[in-house]
């Protein structure tokens, strides 16, 4: 059944604030100086950009520090600003000062990483895009922040990467991962290719991360097929991010169709079309919403 519909109304772009408690401060940092090449286009799409611009754009990728979505977890950890009083770590302090607890020592839940999985849709109309967000996928899984994020490629079938886009190169990376995909850059079945996510084996990694569906929506799955596992997919997922370059164009508008049905299910909804549009996906990564 689809969601509440009064309760999840969405904007056709969506940005996750960025006003948090400081304990629960996670940010994203990246590097203010990009190559030169690319400084001056951090607004124009990337299907301008050509083959050298990708790599050299890659390499930037790699060379950033991105803090991924984290969860609280059951444990604590000392924090002055803490709400949760140590009751322990208080009387242990006050055994130094004649048991007179001069200091109240303070704990905070403990934020571990979430896992992120990005399915990049690989079909014709989205090559321009479909290299970046998987040059975006590479440098999470070669910094290793807590759990490797799974990376699949879907065109007419799902097939996984993780695997192939650790290797060091980027180049040979990008190289093994085309090869892997037999049916890219062909026609695009969204509803099955996500149903394929969810079965076993790679369902359980879904449990409690943060996913990424990367595609501009053409489906040749009757949109009902995409509603019923996109479904699936909001029970499983902590929080469900729509990537669609074509949501850039000022006069899109997701009303009918498979990007019409998978709409009300999503968290966050951003065109990441540009290097402007990536940092506004990482920020939002950042602080993904929690259920």
């Amino acid at each position: 059944a689809a969601p509440n519909a009064g309760a999840r109304q969405l904007p056709w772009a969506t940005r996750a604030s960025t006003v948090r408690d400081a304990a629960e401060e996670t940010s994203v940092l990246l590097p203010d100086l990009l190559p030169s090449r690319i400084a001056a286009r951090a607004d124009e799409p990337f299907d301008s950009f050509d083959a050298g611009d990708l790599r050299l754009l890659g390499s930037w990728l790699e060379a950033t520090v991105a803090r991924w979505p984290r969860r609280r977890s059951m444990r604590f950890e000392p924090s002055a600003g803490g709400k949760r009083i140590d009751l322990r770590a208080t009387m242990n302090a006050a055994r130094q000062t004649g048991w007179e607890s001069v200091k109240v020592a303070r704990t905070r839940p403990r934020r571990r990483p979430r896992r992120v999985v990005l399915a990049c849709d690989v079909s014709r109309s989205m090559q321009p895009y479909a290299a970046v967000y998987l040059h975006l996928m590479r440098a999470a899984a070669l910094r290793r922040h807590g759990l490797r994020p799974e990376v699949f490629a879907f065109s007419t079938s799902l097939t996984r990467l993780t695997s192939v886009l650790s290797h060091r190169s980027a180049e040979v990376a990008l190289q093994k991962a085309n090869a892997k995909v037999t049916d890219r850059y062909g026609g695009t079945f969204i509803g099955r290719s996500v149903g394929a996510l969810l079965a076993p084996p790679h369902g359980n990694a879904l449990r409690g991360a943060v996913v990424i569906i990367a595609s501009d929506g053409w489906d040749a799955d009757p949109p009902d097929v995409l509603a019923h596992a996109m479904a699936r997919l909001r029970r499983r997922a902590a929080t469900l991010v729509w990537l669609n370059p074509r949501a850039a164009h000022g006069d899109f508008q997701p009303l009918a169709g498979s990007m019409a049905a998978a709409l009300p299910y999503c968290d966050l909804f951003l065109p990441a079309h540009s290097l402007t549009g990536l940092r506004d996906l990482l920020v939002a990564l950042a602080n993904p919403s929690r259920r």
